[in-house]
């Protein structure tokens, strides 16, 4: 009997009440195994257990808005060890449930996979002595810690963590994507695009002041909404830049898609990344893609499938002109990226390898 019981800080709805992305992962991680539980916060702040084929959601109060309250209130999954009779652990954060799973872990004796989706832990393990300590025992007590790519995999070893990385990267569904670019052609104006939340960290900002600045003749849009939006549109007015960036809350997958190949270069301008979902579908829409060099975003691309360039911009105008120019080029980036895509982050191989990885684990008592 396989029983994974998952640990996250996020909130959802009850099972049946609203279909989101995240259950169908849960979907493809429950195949193979007899029962697949998750312990997360619920959105109504109410206690519930609600069952869906062989998924298992256990929903505690969030208490508060701010996830750092489930490092205490993710105790409460100490109860379901017994009950369900669990065999593997999974936490989707060494520290927000991560330390909790490394307690049952050891009580229990049960194997544990450790992930890790943001670059922030690796800001707190260079700046947060507290949290330094904290990450590094929840990694020291995992058996395996997940890495998103060969970058993310690399930064690990450099803290020690040699012997439990393994790398299972995010992935795509090449069957939401049944559309992708076939023509490179350039006509007069260069039309720009990409896909993220409107915050600090992805840069847009300073990404249409230096577009703004320039002298290149471009339509950028900018797809995602968030809070940083009312400073886009407060610049876009005041420079009459109405006509040249278009911003967008939300669409739908199909129009997303269309959006995408009908423009000319996708742009990833982050200051900080861990392994956004966006690039991976950007590479399957067979786009020609400028990145920025950040967090762990190097372990996907490289110079065959794309153009890297650093995060002051300083080398974006160099960089589409390099596109604009050069058909042969600009089409041979956007096939390498698509055919990576195919190879290394398709959606079945990827979670063929997760459930694999997680399935196989096996206790190992530690020391700390």
């Amino acid at each position: 009997m396989i029983k994974v019981l998952h640990i996250s800080p996020n909130t959802y709805p009850k099972l049946g009440e609203k279909e989101h992305h995240t259950k169908r992962i849960w979907q493809e991680l429950a195949k193979d195994v007899d029962e697949y539980h998750v312990f997360a916060r619920s959105q109504d702040n109410s206690f519930s257990h609600t069952i869906e084929g062989n998924i298992h959601l256990h929903l505690i109060p969030k208490i508060h808005s701010k996830s750092r309250v489930f490092m205490l209130s993710s105790f409460l999954v100490l109860p379901l060890l017994r009950k369900h009779k669990i065999t593997h652990l999974t936490a989707q954060s060494s520290l927000l449930g991560g330390l909790t799973a490394v307690f049952l872990s050891k009580l229990f004796k049960l194997p544990l996979l450790t992930e890790i989706h943001g670059e922030e832990y690796f800001r707190y393990l260079k700046s947060n002595k507290l949290f330094s300590k904290l990450i590094k025992f929840s990694f020291s007590n995992s058996t395996k810690i997940r890495s998103l790519s060969s970058s993310m995999s690399d930064k690990l070893k450099y803290y020690g963590f040699q012997k439990n990385v393994i790398l299972i990267p995010n992935r795509v569904n090449l069957n939401l994507f049944k559309i992708y670019k076939d023509s490179f052609e350039i006509n007069g104006k260069i039309n720009l695009v990409s896909v993220g939340r409107f915050v600090w960290q992805k840069n847009y900002l300073e990404l249409i002041k230096k577009l703004s600045n320039s002298n290149l003749n471009f339509h950028l849009t900018l797809i995602g909404g968030g809070v940083e939006k009312i400073n886009f549109e407060n610049y876009i007015t005041k420079n009459n830049l109405i006509k040249r960036v278009t911003l967008i809350d939300w669409i739908t997958q199909d129009e997303l898609a269309k959006l995408i190949i009908d423009s000319d270069i996708y742009i990833q301008s982050s200051v900080s990344e861990g392994m956004p979902r966006t690039i991976l579908e950007a590479m399957a829409l067979k786009m020609p893609i400028i990145s920025t060099n950040v967090g762990s975003i190097k372990g996907i691309f490289n110079a065959n499938n794309s153009i890297l360039i650093n995060s002051d911009l300083e080398d974006l105008l160099l960089s589409i002109n390099k596109i604009y120019k050069n058909y042969e080029f600009r089409k041979s980036i956007a096939e390498q990226a698509y055919n990576d895509v195919c190879e290394k982050y398709e959606w079945n191989k990827v979670f063929d390898l997760y459930r694999h990885e997680i399935k196989t684990m096996k206790y190992q008592s530690t020391v700390s």
